[in-house]
């Protein structure tokens, strides 16, 4: 379990350093902390399943954000409650952009899952 290693911690003060950084960058002006946050908190994540940061500007990982964001949302509650709502017309097009956002995050767990299998693989025959 990593009982006694400072590996986790040394991740999130990575993380605690970038966004320091962000946050200096900004110089006193006004800006969204939920998304530099969320951003930071993801990255803590992923780092700890995949051995990488993703950078805060790369578009994937942002889309990877907005997604889960999407999934995440409220209105995925009611489709629970209430599957039938799924015919009506406004709840069909919600349910087909859950779909999106669904297949979206599977592309990019997979796609990173693969990268990862791919250095594992080279590692053991090295």
């Amino acid at each position: 379990m990593g009982f006694g290693q400072r590996v986790m911690e040394t991740r999130i003060l990575m993380e605690v350093e970038e966004m320091i950084r962000k946050v200096r960058d900004e110089q006193g002006r006004p800006f969204d902390v939920r998304t530099l946050t969320t951003s930071c908190m993801a990255n803590v994540i992923l780092n700890m399943i995949f051995g990488y940061r993703f950078d805060h500007d790369d578009p994937a990982f942002q889309q990877l954000i907005s997604d889960m964001h999407c999934i995440t949302s409220n209105s995925l509650f009611i489709l629970l409650i209430f599957p039938v709502l799924r015919f009506l017309p406004y709840f069909a097009k919600l349910t087909a952009k859950l779909v999106r956002a669904d297949q979206s995050i599977s592309t990019f767990v997979n796609d990173n899952t693969a990268a990862c299998m791919e250095v594992c693989t080279f590692i053991n025959f090295v």
